[in-house]
């Protein structure tokens, strides 16, 4: 969310959040081939639902990650799915279908956009767009996310050349679009979804193996 209104601050969340994403992209580029970011991806996705399945049958355990956890958490995921599973769970979709450079478009749009919106949005956001978002938040989501992008695709696959641009700026935009129009769907889910299927469509013609 981009506006105070929407949900209180979290600064220890955003930088999980980003954290996180950049130790994802460092594996996913230095350490994994793909068919080892997939079992990784699929991994987490797993461990991550076992938490779910496991905090709800057992109160006490809950209550015990909501402890130990709580501090990057919102209210709600006491009784909800955590953002963290819905974000697992998208990679792990989209991991066996697409290249390591959309996946981490993927990653750093999602990782890196999502907290520079929060954090812009809601000292800056004056201008409201839909679902309490805001115009402000939302460039914060695109500029960001193009030049995290751009860079990971410059670093890590410059034989890539002009197509990195338009490659960064379809994820960013497609992160924007899909965070600022997403309510019953979770954003960390959706969002790398939707980026690696425009980078797909828009640079391919088709939504497999973007830019592979």
């Amino acid at each position: 969310m981009h506006v105070a209104a929407a949900r209180p601050e979290n600064l220890y969340r955003s930088a999980h959040h980003a954290l996180s994403s950049v130790g994802t992209l460092l594996l996913i580029e230095l350490v994994l081939d793909h068919n080892s970011a997939m079992i990784a991806a699929f991994a987490f996705a797993a461990f991550a639902w076992t938490l779910e399945v496991t905090r709800r049958l057992f109160p006490n355990w809950n209550a015990v990650l909501m402890r130990a956890l709580g501090f990057m958490a919102h209210r709600h995921e006491a009784a909800s799915i955590n953002s963290a599973t819905w974000m697992g769970t998208g990679l792990a979709l989209i991991a066996p279908f697409f290249a390591q450079p959309t996946l981490a478009l993927a990653v750093v749009t999602i990782g890196l956009g999502d907290p520079a919106a929060g954090f812009v949005g809601r000292r800056y956001g004056r201008h409201k767009l839909v679902n309490d978002r805001s115009l402000e938040g939302s460039l914060a989501y695109v500029v960001v996310s193009f030049l995290a992008g751009w860079a990971a695709l410059a670093i890590w696959h410059p034989a890539l050349g002009g197509r990195a641009v338009a490659a960064a700026a379809v994820a960013a935009v497609a992160g924007a679009v899909t965070e600022l129009f997403c309510r019953r769907v979770d954003d960390n889910f959706a969002v790398p979804i939707v980026v690696s299927l425009a980078v797909g469509m828009v640079l391919q013609g088709n939504a497999s193996w973007a830019l592979g």
